[in-house]
């Protein structure tokens, strides 16, 4: 009879040989050994097995591996080397999609990086990833997509994706973390007139004045900032002046404050509130 334990999958020669070898290559990158590339030739191959492997925890290695390797190198990479992180952000495992997303975000801090990611179609699953109730992937999923929407090619994409809704409502998450990626998100969305009404048909609008209210100085920075950005616009400012009754005592408040990057974006805000432009 059996022991009842959960017996572990056999590895198939090819899935053995790439581990084997990504162990001896981490040993030597940790042991002050010669500089490896994980993104080209053998090495790639070997976490490329890994990660289109059927087994669970080599998948798990391959997204791990991936998460730590971008850590320290985000310099700008293939179709070759990105595939295998794409194929693991689509995984029905959160751990490996957690891994996945967030090398993803790590190499879309490189402006080539972020091109090709949305090039090849890592904003759906990324969106995907928001819409989870796992922080984790909440938090890696937007930060990527607030990494990638600092490229000016890459908001139109973004804007058009169904990120918006999503990013809107994870910025009245109840974790910081989420919260301050999600705010991020949006205010790199208001740099041109289009993507401001987009953000304003997402019903960001009215989130973004209750962040004014919160005690973090990073989302009363990106919350004035974005609306300072909003108000610019006849349309927008129109809007807030008949929306948003809250927000000029909210904005004057901040005169006196402390954090002297979000003084200067309330009275920017004000001033913009107040322009006949």
């Amino acid at each position: 009879e059996g022991s009842g334990r959960e017996e572990e999958p056999l590895l198939a020669d090819k899935e053995r040989q790439a581990v084997n070898m990504l162990v001896d290559l981490f040993e030597r990158k940790y042991t002050g050994g010669a500089t490896v590339s994980f993104y080209e030739g053998e090495p790639l191959k070997a976490l490329s097995t890994l990660a289109y492997s059927d087994i669970y925890h080599l998948q798990l290695s391959a997204a791990t591996a991936f998460s730590e390797i971008s850590e320290m190198d985000t310099r700008p990479v293939t179709r070759e080397a990105l595939e295998p992180i794409l194929y693991l952000l689509h995984s029905p495992h959160i751990n490996v999609q957690h891994g996945a997303s967030a090398a993803m975000g790590n190499l879309a801090v490189n402006v080539e990086n972020k091109l090709l990611i949305v090039r090849m179609g890592g904003l759906e699953p990324l969106i995907r990833q928001m819409l989870s109730p796992n922080i984790d992937a909440q938090i890696n999923s937007v930060g990527c997509i607030t990494n990638l929407a600092t490229a000016e090619e890459n908001k139109m994409v973004i804007a058009k994706s169904g990120a918006l809704l999503p990013l809107t409502r994870l910025a009245r998450s109840r974790d910081l973390r989420v919260q301050r990626n999600a705010a991020g998100a949006l205010l790199n969305m208001t740099h041109s007139a289009e993507h401001r009404q987009q953000l304003i048909g997402a019903g960001a609008v009215p989130v973004l004045v209750e962040l004014l209210a919160s005690d973090d100085s990073e989302l009363q920075y990106y919350a004035t900032t974005a609306l300072s950005n909003i108000a610019v616009d006849d349309s927008g400012r129109q809007l807030l002046w008949d929306t948003q009754p809250v927000l000029v005592d909210a904005l004057i408040r901040f005169i006196d404050t402390s954090t002297i990057k979000v003084q200067c974006q309330a009275i920017l805000t004000l001033r913009n509130l107040a322009s006949d432009d």
